[in-house]
């Protein structure tokens, strides 16, 4: 058309008022859902996406024990008794199987083994109160002065029967003694029995392997006892021992050590302490 607006292909444009099939200004639009459109929340139609999982929310409890284990209950039993051998690893292990099963116990199991603590040590302290008591009273036996009383005569006895205290009228160095002669300390005398040791060991091959083994106990033994001696710089030291291996396993490698006078030289009394 000349002189008027000319739309292509005489065509308005689209939603032009008046164009067939569009609606006017202020004609009301079509409602939603169009076709090839979503339908939000349709049934059939793809919505939302679903919303988050519910919070996690606080753990429950520990499920309850599951009864009393019995190896517990008899590991207290046998600790209580005395039954250290049973109630040690019955203990032990129920504690690993009361953790394991969730059981009760665990105290029991627990007392169970103090009481046998208890009793292995009760068992050492008995063991070694009866070690001291037989060392001592050998000890005692060893060194105990004669209670009987020294004869005013000289008086032959046998080595053996030789004692802590006793004065030797003449001994010899070098000899087999087999027996001494023992008389009163305040007579002139060579040598006194100052105290007596056990040798430690079996026998030690030799008689001279045994003399120096008695002499370097003797030497230790002499040095406590008279170390503060007046006359502790004069006297020589002098040993009984066991010169063969009969001798040796009889007495239990038993040696008397003796003092003289390094002089030569009696001794006319006890020697001072």
């Amino acid at each position: 058309m000349i002189g008027g607006l000319v739309y292509p292909n005489d065509q308005p444009p689209q939603g032009y008022p008046g164009q067939p099939g569009q609606p006017d200004y202020g004609q009301s639009q079509p409602a939603y859902p169009q076709a090839g459109q979503w339908d939000y929340g349709q049934q059939g139609q793809p919505g939302y996406p679903p919303g988050y999982p519910p919070a996690p929310g606080y753990p429950m409890g520990p499920p309850p024990p599951q009864g009393t284990n019995g190896l517990a209950i008899a590991s207290l039993i046998f600790g209580v008794i005395g039954g250290c051998l049973l109630s040690i690893p019955f203990g032990i292990i129920a504690l690993t199987q009361i953790k394991q099963r969730n059981q009760n116990g665990r105290g029991l199991a627990i007392a169970g083994l103090i009481a046998s603590g208890v009793w292995a040590l009760v068992a050492v302290l008995v063991v070694a109160v009866g070690v001291a008591t037989d060392s001592k009273n050998s000890a005692s036996s060893d060194n105990s002065t004669r209670t009987a009383a020294v004869p005013d005569s000289p008086t032959s006895i046998s080595v053996d029967d030789v004692k802590t205290g006793d004065c030797l009228q003449t001994v010899e160095e070098g000899t087999h003694i087999r027996r001494v002669t023992i008389l009163p300390c305040d007579s002139p005398h060579d040598a006194e029995v100052i105290t007596q040791i056990h040798l430690t060991g079996s026998w030690p091959g030799s008689a001279d392997a045994s003399s120096q083994q008695a002499n370097d106990s003797c030497e230790q033994q002499l040095e406590t006892i008279l170390g503060n001696s007046s006359m502790y710089d004069q006297l020589q030291l002098f040993i009984l021992y066991p010169a063969t291996e009969t001798q040796w396993n009889k007495s239990g490698g038993r040696a008397a050590c003796l003092v003289q006078d390094g002089s030569g030289k009696k001794l006319t009394g006890k020697v001072p302490r």
